[in-house]
């Protein structure tokens, strides 16, 4: 695997010969993630209402500050009843990619066409159509990439099978994300980690990928609750971003932005998965 691990670095050449992309990806879950499950947003299940109050605008004002644009993943029915905070988005100059409808954890059976063209129909009137999708449940069907491709999908960020991006045959973009250690919700709903804990485990994982294929795709969730949008743990996702800004030969990138970059030259990213 080591020496398997060295040939493919050897292949990656990330745009102006940088030694690291860095992708950071905002998955806003507001409160359709209560919505999908049948519940009001109100009391313990008001949590996703924190990403609209304060969640979203405490990134964007850390993003413009470290100069970082990120990619949002935003679900339709948030975008639909609460449009203001995703206006603010895309003015910021951030890319807004598809989230599901309410973050549906379940599988969709054949309405799955119909909410992804719906979410599709939302968000494109935020300034432009969306080519970027991630599941907000982990969960594809036979149904999936075929309805993303029809509506003009270039990639689909919801894989965890790679360290680096690769092409399917059929020329869609996949941007593996880790959602064991560069995903904020396990380490906090799920492991009970601590903001301190948080932070040295993305330092952990920025740092390690230097060494080998350097591509690393940060997710965090600006809800309260499973997520980083209260103050001590967005700090620690600020601290990460200054760390990360301060290594030299960094380049972030939107995850649109990377994708088009691997389409650019298609015959790398295959070789780079076989």
């Amino acid at each position: 695997m080591a020496s398997d691990a060295k040939v493919r670095f050897g292949r990656i050449r990330w745009p102006g010969d940088a030694r690291a992309v860095v992708c950071v990806t905002i998955h806003v879950d507001g409160p359709a993630v209560e919505a999908g499950r049948g519940q009001n947003a109100l009391g313990i299940h008001g949590r996703g209402s924190y990403a609209l109050r304060r969640g979203i605008h405490r990134y964007l004002e850390m993003l413009d500050r470290h100069d970082v644009k990120a990619t949002f993943f935003c679900c339709g029915y948030d975008a639909e009843h609460w449009p203001e905070p995703f206006f603010d988005i895309s003015k910021a100059g951030h890319e807004i990619a598809a989230h599901g409808y309410q973050h549906e954890g379940f599988d969709l059976g054949e309405r799955e066409p119909e909410l992804l063209e719906k979410t599709h129909r939302i968000l494109e009137g935020f300034g432009a159509a969306p080519v970027g999708w991630c599941s907000p449940s982990g969960r594809k069907s036979r149904l999936t990439l075929p309805t993303l491709r029809r509506l003009g999908y270039i990639y689909d960020a919801s894989e965890k099978d790679e360290d680096i991006p690769y092409l399917l045959e059929d020329g869609f973009m996949i941007l593996p994300n880790n959602t064991v250690s560069l995903d904020d919700f396990p380490m906090y709903f799920t492991g009970g980690a601590s903001a301190a804990e948080v932070e040295r485990n993305f330092v952990q994982e920025f740092d390690a990928a230097l060494d080998r294929d350097g591509y690393v795709h940060l997710t965090v969730h600006p809800r309260a609750g499973g997520g980083s949008g209260t103050p001590a743990r967005a700090a620690a996702v600020d601290r990460f971003l200054a760390h990360a800004r301060a290594t030299p030969g960094i380049r972030f990138m939107t995850c649109r932005e990377l994708a088009e970059y691997c389409l650019s030259e298609p015959s790398r990213w295959q070789e780079t998965r076989a």
